[in-house]
């Protein structure tokens, strides 16, 4: 863990153009719509080495939880930093979350944590406060949610790049992410209005099968993590936080995997999403979703679709707290 008195200080740009606003922040009014999806462990654990563990590995390391991944859509009506007054602002976001077990050298048991390798936003300033601080793979995008006017359903866009080449046009605002109501009713059923509750009714779509032995164990650390969960209402985050070198961009400048660590300050309600939902993603060079969570469907042209396999929502209010460097090179 970093010992923040032998970092230099900031140089503050507040009034000149700042846009990373500083943590701690307060986020009010938050409505989350989450979708689990069927993954393969096989394609996680590649996602997973490729991005986390190609940097820490051996001293941190991460493996995914099991076959189940989350697609939420997120709305903020507004967040504002605890550490200097700015305002407030509220934004939409889009992301997939992995759950992980990490791996310390020298613990005992694992720890639950989660993983997001993608993650849209409406809103610049979020974008810098996500990259900057706590490393988030984040980058701007438009979002459609179930509750706005029109056809219903979700949607969120961004610049994508069908394929790599030298004359390859990047497409800009093109469709990314769909989730789409069958026999979908736009009225949200209230089966739940505290922490408790909205953590038992996840609960159980986190396990998995494997051996004897790593289930207990497994077992064992993970109704320890969701206790503490439960307890301490915070929801880890690891990232790999990195710059690249301005003398040679295959080379990093700064590369640290931190934890965001995000405080459930007050869960208002939230239940099941009536309806059977179909997620849809695009298959592009630039956002390899599919392949990265090793998702199986029907095809449609350069869309991919998969059932979920459960849907829910929630209405919180949450504080992103200092965040914890796990490992730095």
């Amino acid at each position: 863990m970093t010992d923040t008195r032998d970092l230099p200080p900031y140089i503050d740009r507040l009034g000149h153009g700042e846009i990373c606003f500083p943590q701690p922040l307060a986020l009010k009014g938050a409505t989350a719509y989450a979708f689990g999806l069927d993954a393969d462990p096989t394609a996680l654990q590649a996602l997973v080495d490729s991005q986390l563990n190609a940097a820490c590995a051996p001293s941190l390391r991460y493996e995914p939880v099991g076959d189940t991944v989350l697609l939420t859509f997120l709305e903020v009506e507004a967040a504002t930093s605890l550490s200097q007054t700015i305002g407030v602002q509220g934004d939409r976001e889009a992301m997939i979350w992995v759950p992980l077990w990490e791996y310390r050298e020298g613990a005992t048991f694992p720890r639950l944590t989660f993983f997001v390798p993608y993650l849209l936003i409406n809103v610049d300033t979020g974008l810098v406060v996500g990259r900057e601080i706590w490393g988030y793979r984040k980058t701007i995008g438009e979002i459609d949610l179930m509750t706005d006017p029109g056809p219903g359903g979700f949607e969120a866009r961004t610049t994508i790049f069908p394929t790599f080449s030298d004359s390859a046009r990047a497409v800009e605002n093109a469709p990314l992410i769909r989730a789409t109501g069958h026999n979908a009713s736009s009225a949200l059923r209230d089966d739940f209005d505290d922490v408790a509750g909205f953590l038992e009714a996840i609960r159980g779509n986190m396990r998995h099968s494997r051996g004897l032995i790593e289930t207990v164990v497994e077992g064992m650390a993970f109704a320890w993590d969701i206790g503490k969960l439960a307890l301490d209402f915070v929801v880890p985050v690891v990232n790999l936080k990195q710059f690249r070198a301005a003398e040679d961009w295959t080379r990093a400048c700064y590369q640290a995997v931190t934890e965001s660590p995000a405080h459930l300050d007050k869960v208002h309600g939230g239940g099941l999403i009536a309806g059977e939902w179909t997620c849809s993603f695009r298959d592009c060079a630039s956002h390899r979703i599919i392949d990265d969570l090793g998702l199986t469907g029907k095809r449609n042209g350069e869309w991919l679709s998969t059932e979920a396999r459960f849907a829910f929502w929630v209405s919180f209010d949450f504080t992103t707290r200092n965040g914890i460097t796990l490992w730095q090179r």
